[in-house]
Formats: C-alpha cells, structure tokens, sequence
C-alpha cells in the first residue's frame, strides 16, 4: 500500500478559486491509497468545495480508498454546515 498523502489548499476553496483541487485529487489518487486536504489556510469555502470533496471522496470509495479532511477552519466547518454535512465524517482515519 501507497504511503498516505497530504494536500495542503490555498486560502480560497469558492467557486472561483476550486477547479484546479480536481486535478490536484486524481493526481493524489493516482499514486496513494489515502488523501487528506490539509484546509488550515482557507479563508474562504462554499458549496463548490463541498461538491469537490462530496464526489471526490465517493469516489474514492468506490475505489477502496480514502479521502479525509484536517485542521478545519470556520469557513470550511460553515460551508459543510449549509450543506447539511457534518465536515466531521470526513476526519482522516
């Protein structure tokens, strides 16, 4: 098995600022078992992001795989939260 690997995201996880952590992730899947996006330094997040991270990790599933979520921010926490998602289920295991 593939060491796990950490994807560090920028400040902005909007709509504008989101489509590139789609290549990011199947490039991350591509060579590991386990991904986690490290959201530490995001300022801003929205539904877009919560798409993202809702296929990317179904996906993942359906793969045998595993993506996970680290050092929540409020605004992440708060894009989950209008979702109706606890941002929670996706603590890396």
């Amino acid at each position: 098995m593939s060491d796990p690997v950490t994807l560090p995201l920028g400040s902005d996880c909007s709509i504008q600022a989101v489509k590139p952590l789609q290549a990011d992730l199947i490039a991350a899947f591509a060579g590991a078992e386990a991904v986690t996006l490290d959201c530490a330094r995001i300022e801003r997040a929205d539904i877009a992001f919560v798409q993202i991270v809702l296929a990317a990790s179904a996906t993942a599933e359906r793969r045998g795989k595993r993506l996970g979520l680290a050092n929540l921010p409020a605004p992440v926490e708060a894009a989950f939260h209008r979702a109706g998602i606890a941002a929670a289920l996706f603590a890396p295991r």
